[in-house]
């Protein structure tokens, strides 16, 4: 007799097969490659993102690979991570820019905060205040009254809205003093014009005049952290010489795309910040960079925290890019 029904073999087979394919499904996480999408080309940052994705290959059990999607102020890569697959084999890199500039200068923006899971904070940086030599400026005081007998003056940064720009907006509204954001394609040709005294105020980030410090060819007035920092501990913080207001530190860190299963996001989480305290990635940061691995939901209050009180600045100041 002919049947055209499952036979009892077949059955039998396709039972047998169920815990294979039940036992693939539930490999643990991470089984395969994962990948984090850095906004930015190669660079001193790029060297701790490699560092973190070496340490997270011994951790893990899985090679990182770090994709460079630079361009248009961070948003390419973002809205890469922001799209990717919701399993936690792909990670963003993102900056203060990212989440907490950008959405107040771009009406169309591809990404929202809410696309996001941030898994861990990696550094937080301050940003400088440098006077020409040519000028007998010599304490933040003296800036200070000098800006306010010359309104108008300049002050060189890396662009619009750029982190520097919102330092001295942030001290310009404290201090009552108007100078003008004049920006430049990168911070050298900002000291090149700092030396010969084309420009009188330079605003940027402590590693670009750190090796000028002692030079005599500028001053550095002041930086952006709360207290003082190791490198220039001559130079007091905003806030010690009598202007909390400018006090701003601009901050890199990880992300999974929001709807990552919460047990992925935990294991990242943990993984990341352990590679952030580890030696090997210490050993490759800047000299100026603080790094500290806030995790999940303290990361989240500084993004948004930040993004409110920059947000405000922007609106009053009537700041665009």
């Amino acid at each position: 007799m002919t049947t055209t029904g499952p036979t009892r073999r077949t059955v039998l087979g396709g039972l047998a097969a169920l815990p294979v394919v039940a036992r693939a499904q539930e490999a643990p996480f991470p089984n395969r490659p994962l990948r984090l999408i850095y906004p930015f080309a190669t660079g001193a940052g790029d060297v701790v993102a490699r560092a973190i994705a070496e340490r997270l290959r011994e951790t893990l059990g899985q090679t990182m690979v770090v994709d460079n999607r630079p361009g248009a102020n961070t948003m390419i890569g973002a809205e890469a991570a922001a799209r990717a697959p919701k399993d936690g084999y792909t990670l963003g890199w993102v900056a203060t820019s990212t989440l907490a500039l950008n959405p107040h200068f771009y009406p169309n923006i591809p990404y929202r905060l809410e696309d996001f899971a941030p898994l861990c904070l990696v550094y937080r940086a301050p940003l400088a205040l440098a006077v020409t030599a040519g000028l007998p400026i010599r304490t933040l005081a003296e800036a200070v009254a000098h800006m306010k007998a010359n309104p108008g003056l300049g002050f060189g940064t890396v662009g619009n809205g750029s982190s520097p720009h919102l330092m001295m907006e942030l001290f310009g509204a404290g201090a009552g003093v108007t100078a003008v954001n004049v920006a430049y394609r990168g911070e050298q040709p900002i000291l090149s014009d700092l030396f010969t005294g084309r420009i009188p105020f330079f605003a940027g980030s402590v590693a670009t005049v750190l090796p000028h410090a002692d030079g005599g060819r500028l001053r550095i007035l002041a930086v952006s952290a709360p207290e003082r920092i190791a490198p220039l501990p001559a130079v007091p913080s905003f806030r010690e010489a009598g202007h909390p207001d400018a006090t701003y530190e601009y901050w890199h860190g990880i992300v999974a795309p929001a709807g990552t299963p919460e047990p992925v996001l935990v294991r990242l989480s943990d993984a990341i910040a352990e590679a952030v305290r580890s030696d090997f990635v210490q050993a490759r940061a800047s000299p100026d960079w603080m790094l500290d691995p806030r995790q999940r939901e303290a990361f989240t209050a500084l993004i948004r925290a930040d993004a409110e009180r920059l947000g405000r600045v922007i609106r009053e100041r009537g700041i665009s890019v």
